[in-house]
């Protein structure tokens, strides 16, 4: 989907075919007149405005549903399918240097039951930490998961750069506040230690976490990232090692990923996953009026609630929430509802709808609200 508005005035072949198809798919018209033409060679970058969702007259939830279903079993016929001959090839992948999470190994069906119950219970007592903002827990998790990955011989893959160093898609994965890698002018460091013992600066580095930070450098002078900040707070041993290019990918590497990540999105939490995150997150609540309970963070939950348990939503449950009606966002991995805020947010209902039906985390956290 497109806004032509800046567009409309430079159209070659004037405004009045723009407007009298506006508001329509023109899709086929536009193929059928311009043949080799890439219209991204016509319209600037902010133009795009996201991809079509689904028309709520057009299709049921119930329908959408079933097809989601159909093509979860697709996927992962296609998951097993490539793995299989990917390992059936000798100057292949294996298992090993095919999964890149521990998320992948959980939905290969080669991996052993017995560890994949490990996993999955490790896995989910990380994610409730990372919920109850508890990061030292979920640090020492991490490394429990790590010790249990190099017991049982399993080394998650780990991309390196043709011409050496390290990658932004490396970077890219460690992303969160108790594994946390941010590029710099060339350089990667290793910020999880940091964010530990300095939470006050929690929002702005946080925000750059997995990603290359050159863009904001002295921008703010004394703020991460900057030539001051750099000088005051960094320490030799966060150096990880240079930026490097990304590596060479095989076909079959590629298809991989590209499947595991459509996986990821269409499933969302599995019922096995829903009560062991509740099981996970019963040891918090064990002692009533805690410190660290949810119930103590947030004594009004129980009353907007009425007590009762708050569903789980798919992300592509959630991408359907877009209209002023029941617009949904997600934040640090839990869904809000904005229509309470609407008419009374500080930056005007505007930048609110602009981002609903999707994860708005890091523009949460760049904002440092």
């Amino acid at each position: 989907v497109y806004n032509l508005t800046e567009f409309v005035d430079r159209h070659p072949g004037g405004p009045t075919t723009v407007l009298k198809h506006a508001g329509k798919d023109v899709t086929k018209m536009f193929l059928d007149i311009h043949k080799g033409v890439k219209y991204e060679q016509y319209l600037r970058p902010e133009a795009y405005i996201g991809d079509l969702g689904i028309d709520p007259d057009l299709m049921t939830d119930e329908f959408w549903h079933t097809l989601r279903k159909a093509r979860i079993v697709e996927v992962k016929q296609q998951i097993a399918k490539l793995l299989e001959d990917m390992k059936a090839n000798p100057g292949g992948a294996g298992i090993a240097a095919a999964a890149s999470s521990v998320l992948d190994l959980l939905h290969d069906q080669g991996v052993d039951a017995e560890l994949k119950a490990k996993l999955q219970s490790l896995e989910t007592q990380k994610r409730v930490a990372l919920d109850a903002e508890d990061y030292p827990k979920a640090q020492a998790i991490k490394a429990k998961l790590d010790s249990l990955l190099a017991e049982s011989k399993i080394n998650l893959a780990q991309l390196q750069g043709s011409g050496g160093g390290i990658p932004l898609s490396e970077v890219a994965r460690h992303n969160k506040p108790h594994d946390l890698w941010v590029a710099l002018n060339g350089v990667v460091y290793d910020l999880t230690d940091f964010l530990q013992y300095h939470p006050e600066q929690r929002n702005s580095i946080l925000a750059w976490g997995g990603r290359d930070a050159s863009v904001m450098w002295n921008k703010i002078p004394g703020r991460f990232p900057s030539s001051t900040w750099m000088e005051f707070y960094m320490r030799p041993e966060a150096r990880m090692g240079e930026v490097g290019p990304e590596p060479k990918k095989d076909t079959n590497t590629a298809l991989l990923e590209e499947l595991r990540a459509e996986l990821r999105r269409l499933e969302g939490p599995s019922d096995e996953d829903v009560q062991a995150m509740k099981a996970a997150g019963a040891a918090p609540k064990a002692a009533e009026g805690g410190a660290g309970s949810e119930e103590a963070r947030f004594p009004k939950l129980k009353g907007i609630t009425g007590g009762r348990e708050l569903p789980f939503f798919t992300r592509a449950e959630v991408a359907k929430h877009t209209a002023g009606a029941e617009p949904y966002m997600i934040l640090h991995n839990r869904v809000y509802d904005l229509k309470p805020l609407l008419g009374s947010h500080p930056g005007g209902d505007d930048i609110l709808l602009a981002r609903a039906g999707t994860d708005a985390t890091k523009e949460f956290e760049l904002f440092e609200h």
